[in-house]
């Protein structure tokens, strides 16, 4: 029986879901940070969050799951069935280094068992959950149907069949000195001394003693005198281990690929969901946006950026959270002020926001609307290496041109401090240029410019900045808000601050 996705809401995850490289973006925004986070070393993990969506449909999909999934008791069902295949994997992985066949037999057989156990908790606890998705609805009915087929079915009746045989096995161990012989069990007792001689004692016990038993070896396997013991009985009870060993062989594989899909695609619900735990736990905002594939405009409040957000909530430091809005016309916001005043921390967050909207994921905010592009691109400053001999300024112009190249109007660009190495004016020429061209493809843009009229030269773009406190000190706030750019003003409060303006500087010298 197919089991349809939950990612997709198809029988068929789309070509290349499982393998997506890391989008170029991703180490310039943090992405790389949040997915590591997220699939906690399971790299394998980390493909969907390598394929954003376009289609607001589907975006919709996964927000519904999610919403499904904030439910505790819906969430326990699915967490259990994620436990339980972890702990199948495990054990497998376990059973592949026990070289003695009738153990590894007997522990196949318990691990299909559990399996089968896990599956159909699935299916059951979903059947008793309240979901209403489309997608928890559609893997409700596809897995009681997976669980009711013939081939699954079959499997675990076979199993219990052949556990309860082996469960009614009974013989005598014999010992004499050092050595141990197996014979069929004795069911009329005539060779059993052990109740004859504890009846016999029993008058001079004294309290019973806790029973001591040695440690497990490792893997809890059994030890060679255990193994050497169990081979005994396998002579003795050739039939069913033969059974046994047959029902191993042609189950190798029992794990049906599409719970293993299934296992995957929850791991990328829970994970996130895992993630985003602490960060509600302090008090901050996450939504489930509302998105589109044509409506360029932005609302995006109490926003924050995600990765930085988890390392202040793990060290107990506060989190400042920003507003930003592209109303009508508007696509360009241009981010200047102090230096380390929050506007890289801000332009990631615009850029985490759109990836994170065409992921289906909640995002870090009170309330986001937001556009689904079909590439981000991103211009963040690069260390120099002996690999790339080009000039600062040359290696912005070259990778600028492969951007403006490659976007299209429906991609979004985020810029950060380009030009730095070059003259004021020529910055000035050259980011009159570059503005030009993205005005040209109408894409949203957040440009962080040290260049005050950037905003200034056109009817598409605003001005964010970065504010001080007014208390003299000129203390950055990390709070980034609409309004016009003034780089001069702030250099003015911080020479008041450090008594470099030209008063303060006069009276010191005539001192």
């Amino acid at each position: 029986m197919a089991i349809r996705s939950l990612l997709f809401g198809t029988l068929d995850s789309p070509d290349g879901s499982g393998s997506a490289a890391e989008p170029e973006h991703f180490a310039d925004l943090h992405l790389d940070q949040v997915v590591r986070a997220v699939v906690r070393g399971d790299a394998g993990a980390a493909a969907p969050f390598h394929r954003p969506l376009r289609d607001p449909a589907l975006v919709e999909f996964r927000q519904r799951v999610f919403r499904d999934l904030e439910d505790p008791v819906v969430r326990e069902v699915v967490e259990r069935f994620a436990a339980g295949m972890d702990a199948t994997r495990r054990r497998r992985e376990a059973l592949g280094r026990v070289k003695h066949a009738p153990q590894a037999h007997w522990w196949f057989l318990e691990i299909v068992l559990d399996h089968a156990a896990t599956v159909r908790g699935l299916a059951e606890g979903l059947e008793a959950a309240e979901v209403g998705s489309p997608g928890l609805r559609a893997l409700r009915d596809d897995v009681a149907e997976h669980v009711r087929g013939a081939s699954f079915a079959g499997v675990r009746e076979r199993a219990r069949r052949l556990r309860d045989r082996l469960g009614e096995i009974r013989y005598d161990l014999l010992l004499r000195d050092d050595k141990i012989a197996i014979a069929e069990h004795d069911a009329d007792g005539r060779l059993d001394y052990a109740e004859r001689v504890l009846a016999t004692f029993e008058r001079f016990r004294q309290g019973r003693a806790p029973e001591r038993r040695p440690e497990p070896p490792p893997e809890t396997g059994l030890d060679h005198v255990e193994a050497d013991v169990l081979d005994l009985v396998v002579k003795l009870f050739p039939e069913v281990f033969r059974e046994l060993a047959t029902f191993c062989a042609a189950h190798r594989d029992f794990v049906a690929d599409e719970i293993v899909r299934v296992d995957r695609e929850l791991r990328f619900y829970l994970g996130y969901l895992a993630y985003l735990e602490p960060l509600r736990a302090a008090g901050l905002p996450v939504c489930h946006p509302l998105v589109s594939a044509t409506d360029k405009g932005l609302l995006a409040r109490d926003v924050y950026d995600l990765a930085l957000a988890a390392k202040l909530v793990e060290d107990g430091g506060p989190v400042v959270v920003n507003d930003m809005h592209l109303d009508g016309d508007e696509r360009i916001l241009v981010v200047s002020g102090p230096n380390q005043g929050g506007k890289t921390t801000l332009s990631r967050t615009f850029g985490q926001l759109h990836h994170l909207a065409a992921l289906g994921l909640p995002v870090p905010g009170r309330e986001v609307r937001i556009f689904l592009p079909d590439r981000i691109f991103t211009h963040y400053e690069r260390a120099e290496t002996l690999d790339n001999l080009a000039s600062k300024l040359e290696d912005d112009l070259l990778r600028l041109r492969a951007i403006l190249d490659r976007a299209t109007p429906d991609s979004v660009i985020i810029l950060n401090e380009i030009f730095t190495s070059t003259t004021s004016d020529d910055a000035r020429t050259l980011s009159r240029a570059v503005l030009d061209e993205i005005e040209r493809l109408d894409v949203p843009c957040l440009w962080v410019s040290f260049i005050d009229e950037l905003s200034r030269m056109s009817p598409r773009a605003v001005s964010m900045v970065g504010t001080v406190t007014d208390d003299g000190r000129s203390t950055r706030t990390y709070k980034v808000v609409r309004g016009p750019a003034d780089g001069r003003a702030y250099a003015v409060a911080i020479a008041e601050k450090h008594g470099l303006t030209y008063t303060r500087l006069t009276e010191r010298v005539g001192r």
